[in-house]
């Protein structure tokens, strides 16, 4: 018996079987089909979410909801203030006028430190 060989084996499988996503994508079909009784849809997307990460999941279920919500109203609530779009949009850094004036701060206090800080490299070296 080759023991490597057994172990390269079960190695991919392993592998395999943690980059498969076909339980995820099952779910996610049968969360969205709009056919699906009330508890299998639930459970699948309990399933759905149990394969996410911990902020895709906060993410996903939010968004399940907003889809909700914006579903029970007519086509005339796209000109709501509160209407987004068909998903929610994903928050990122820049996305308040606070978060880019933060930026532009950030960088203003380092253009005036470089100065400083080159002159401390130049008489010490590096920072010790």
């Amino acid at each position: 018996m080759d023991l490597d060989y057994i172990e390269q084996k079960l190695n991919k499988l392993k592998s395999d079987i943690q980059n498969d996503d076909s339980i995820k994508k099952i779910a996610e079909n049968i969360k969205n089909n709009k056919d699906t009784d009330i508890i299998s849809k639930e459970e699948a997307k309990q399933e759905y979410y149990s394969q996410l990460s911990k902020y895709e999941k906060k993410y996903q279920q939010e968004n399940d909801k907003y889809k909700e919500i914006i579903s029970q109203f007519p086509e005339a609530s796209e000109m709501s203030d509160l209407y987004v779009g068909p998903e929610l949009p994903r928050e990122h850094y820049l996305q308040s006028k606070k978060d880019i004036r933060e930026l532009y701060a950030m960088f203003a206090f380092y253009a005036i430190a470089e100065p400083y800080i080159n002159a401390y490299h130049d008489n010490f070296g590096y920072f010790s």
